[in-house]
């Protein structure tokens, strides 16, 4: 038998579909506390991850989860967290990320549109003063070691 994480995550992989989610990230505690990060190709609404959040727990109350007591959290991964996810991209379309490649350079730049596995993007490069060029640019999400979203305030 798999043990607890293992089953709470199998159970929200295999359900999250049915609610247009998926399952970015997990962690888990010996002191039976469980977090789970999902995210949609559109944005997630609190409608929604209630929804699922209530779906699980309806599941687990009726599964084979075990007697021992446990607390699971249901949660997006937030602006800062790194994007885990190709479908994560989408919806970030026009908005400037940074990003550190696989051979460790980093840089700025817009992302453009997304079609799997590719990116094309506008890379911000850096000129005199507070000037920059935008350079076209398309990665391979492969090639991707981090990407996270710059949260920007206008």
């Amino acid at each position: 038998m798999a043990n607890l994480a293992d089953k709470l995550t199998a159970l929200v992989k295999e359900e999250a579909p049915a609610f247009n989610l998926f399952l970015v990230a997990h962690t888990g505690s010996p002191a039976g506390f469980y977090n789970f990060y999902v995210d949609s190709e559109l944005p997630v609404t609190m409608t929604m991850l209630s929804e699922f959040t209530r779906h699980i727990s309806k599941m687990i109350d009726e599964g084979e989860f075990g007697e021992r007591k446990f607390t699971f959290e249901m949660s997006t991964p937030g602006a800062d967290r790194p994007l885990a996810d190709f479908r994560q991209l989408g919806k970030h379309c026009g908005r400037v990320m940074e990003v550190e490649t696989n051979d460790g350079t980093s840089f700025e730049a817009k992302l453009l549109s997304v079609a799997e596995p590719m990116m094309q993007m506008e890379k911000i490069v850096p000129l005199k003063g507070k000037k920059h060029e935008l350079v076209p640019v398309e990665i391979n999400w492969n090639d991707i070691k981090k990407a996270t979203i710059k949260i920007t305030f206008n």
